[in-house]
């Protein structure tokens, strides 16, 4: 590989998969290269104070089961254990960078974090492009009619479910779209122990969706005895599962849930 290939980053945070991603979608038809970037930033893993974290072993487990899905394609995962300004001044150092990309993130720290990484990128005049991926509406799609957001979820929700329509739900197909990564052998791929993290017993497993606990959850959810839950917050959490697949298995098999009658074309 080399550095001074132009080339644009794509830069995973709460979608840890190839599978049906807006922001690696659109990188991917950008006409660069793309360099696929996961930053473990020293700001928030400063504050962890328990060193068999699961959320990190979640994180790191997602990211090694990625990083053989994008060896597989001829690529590598970047990944910097670093704060990231320092990381993307390091990244602008090391690679002609043409453009970032990466999906919206709306933790307040990551909205502050943000906004200090468009400043740094257009400074050295680099676009960062960032799109909706982790929700099917954003906070200001879905308002009552004189503008302001819900408080209360049942009335809220019936307007979600009437707002929706099958445009919503198209998926960003960038898994067939990986001839478009930029090609190198293995990039750098700290330890658990290089992060000041040690393995927890946690296995990383990719999702397992059981369309007959959707379809029955209206039923089940409130006994704790069933297994009435389909366990997907924490992929739902770092992304390793596309909203709109989950959205689409409810639309198919969960009636209860979308009725087909507010379910628009």
């Amino acid at each position: 590989m080399n550095k001074r290939e132009p080339a644009a980053i794509f830069w995973f945070r709460r979608d840890l998969r190839l599978e049906d991603n807006a922001g690696l979608y659109h990188a991917l038809n950008s006409g660069y290269r793309i360099l696929p970037l996961f930053i473990f930033d020293r700001n928030i893993l400063g504050k962890l104070e328990d060193l068999y974290d699961r959320r990190v072993s979640f994180i790191y487990g997602a990211l090694e089961h990625l990083q053989k899905q994008l060896e597989a394609a001829g690529s590598s995962l970047l990944v910097i254990h670093e704060t990231p300004e320092n990381a993307v001044h390091k990244l602008l150092s090391d690679y002609d960078v043409k453009a970032f990309f990466a999906n919206h993130d709306y933790e307040p720290y990551a909205v502050e974090r943000d906004r200090l990484i468009t400043g740094i990128l257009r400074d050295s005049g680099i676009p960062f492009h960032t799109f909706k991926d982790q929700v099917i509406f954003e906070k200001d799609e879905v308002m009552k009619s004189d503008g302001t957001p819900y408080t209360v979820f049942t009335p809220y929700s019936r307007v979600w479910k009437k707002t929706l329509t099958r445009d919503h739900l198209l998926p960003f197909p960038s898994e067939n779209l990986t001839g478009n990564l930029l090609k190198t052998n293995s990039l750098n791929f700290p330890a658990m122990g290089d992060i000041g993290f040690d393995r927890t017993d946690y296995q990383f497993r990719l999702p397992e969706i059981d369309g007959g606990i959707i379809s029955d959850y209206q039923n089940s959810r409130d006994i704790p005895s069933l297994n009435g839950t389909t366990r997907l917050g924490v992929h739902l959490r770092f992304g390793t599962v596309s909203i709109r697949h989950l959205v689409t298995m409810a639309v198919n098999t969960a009636v209860g849930i979308i009725p087909a009658a507010v379910f628009c074309s």
